[in-house]
């Protein structure tokens, strides 16, 4: 069970199909090998959870630039309008 089974577990079921693939090995592996197999699973899921982070984060900084324009843009529709006499300026 090498990296690339584990990796296409993951991408095919998730943690829940990586969870059965190794309760499924602890009586057909020795402890070493399932240590290994293991480990391999998890550095699976800790490179997809750093992704799905990643992936967080740039939605996170997508959003306050977002909110940064919006705030720009409502600033020069308040003095716009204050200027037209359309309403109060800021």
């Amino acid at each position: 069970m090498d990296y690339e089974f584990w990796k296409e577990t993951h991408e095919r079921g998730g943690i829940p199909a990586v969870k059965s693939a190794l309760e499924g090995l602890s009586d057909d592996l020795s402890p070493e090998a399932a240590g290994a197999a293991t480990e391999l699973a998890l550095k699976v899921i800790e490179e997809d959870i750093a992704r799905i982070n990643a992936r967080a984060d740039r939605a996170e900084a997508r959003a306050r630039e977002l909110a940064e324009q919006a705030r720009e843009v409502n600033e020069q529709l308040t003095e716009h309008a204050g200027r037209d006499g359309n309403g109060p300026a800021a």
